[in-house]
């Protein structure tokens, strides 16, 4: 099956961040693979994996041969703004509501690394672009 991620924004330059939501990780390193070759196929230059405890950043270096570099990771228990739920159809609809909101307050409580994320690597897709389900969900 074709890796598809559960979010995308797009802006007029393309995709510009892929997120990959998953309310459970069995494989990690899989996961974290896929996306990599997502992005790099489509040329984007920001992806997240997020789960309802973790959150990985990454960024296309877009160097030769491609290289898409985990730039952070972050705790995200104590970063919701309530409890994520924990089905998997459930969750994608969270995080990406949780997307959509960042331009209100985007970095109002972050700890300071986080904030700094955001607004490198986050907020300037999320804030020029259409966030939205990147396939059909399904309960």
């Amino acid at each position: 099956m074709t890796f598809q991620p559960d979010i995308i924004v797009t802006g007029p330059d393309g995709v510009t961040l892929v997120v990959e939501a998953k309310a459970s990780l069995p494989n990690f390193e899989r996961t974290e693979e896929q996306l990599r070759n997502y992005m790099i196929g489509l040329q984007c230059p920001t992806g997240i994996l997020v789960t309802p405890e973790r959150m990985w950043v990454y960024r296309d270096l877009y160097a030769s041969p491609p290289n898409i570099e985990r730039v952070y990771e972050f705790e995200m228990r104590s970063l919701w703004p309530q409890p994520p739920p924990a089905d998997a159809a459930s969750f994608e609809l969270f995080v990406q509501q949780w997307l959509e909101h960042l331009n209100q307050q985007p970095t109002k409580g972050l700890p300071r690394k986080v904030a700094e994320a955001f607004w490198e690597y986050v907020l300037p897709a999320v804030g020029s672009g259409e966030v939205r389900a990147a396939h059909p969900r399904y309960s």
